[in-house]
């Protein structure tokens, strides 16, 4: 088995509710989740040091071209950032995958199937699909209350020291980084890392 892990994390199009502070979910037949944001740390399983240079790639959406004010309050990304730095969604979806070099990516959540969604339903693209491992499970069952939090919030929620911009997929991974880190000698992990107790 491989040393090396890939962890990462997706920002999609986001519109708020009525109310305009909480998600619609997408609950409107023309609202959709376009990948805007990939990222990804590149990692020795068996210390969770940083061992590349990060993955971070902005997308321009094409179906919801500009930004709602909640997505961009949400995530801190602008329509001006998109134009200036966004590629499409197939350039960055190849770029991730190389990026992976074949390793297959972990996320705190299902973020491959929504970036096979984007691949399939909203732009029919003739490329490799996603495949993932979502990391939930792993830390539910070392503290069941991260059912609850999202990946941006885990470091705090573990009590880490660790400023992490929420909804920045970059700094997610970061917040992911940091909870390995910190129970790199747990039963569980060593267990799903397949490494020795220390």
């Amino acid at each position: 088995m491989s040393n090396i892990i890939i962890i990462y994390d997706t920002e999609a199009t986001c519109w708020a509710k009525a109310d305009g502070k909480t998600s619609s979910w997408w609950s409107e037949d023309w609202q959709e989740p376009e990948i805007i944001q990939i990222a990804a740390l590149k990692l020795d399983a068996r210390n969770f040091n940083q061992v590349a240079a990060p993955f971070n790639v902005l997308i321009k959406p094409s179906i919801n071209p500009t930004l709602s004010p909640y997505c961009t309050k949400l995530t801190s990304i602008t329509d001006a950032q998109l134009a200036k730095d966004g590629v499409s969604f197939k350039d960055a979806a190849l770029a991730f995958q190389h990026y992976c070099g074949g390793e297959t990516p972990l996320s705190y959540g299902d973020d491959h199937r929504y970036l096979n969604y984007n691949r399939d339903d909203l732009y029919g693209l003739s490329i490799p699909p996603f495949i993932g491992q979502d990391l939930r499970p792993l830390f539910m069952a070392i503290d069941p209350a991260t059912q609850h939090i999202n990946s941006g919030r885990l470091a705090a929620h573990f009590g880490l020291n660790a400023k992490i911009q929420e909804h920045y997929a970059l700094e997610d991974c970061r917040s992911i980084q940091a909870a390995l880190k910190h129970f790199q000698n747990h039963p569980e992990l060593l267990s799903y890392f397949k490494r020795p107790s220390p």
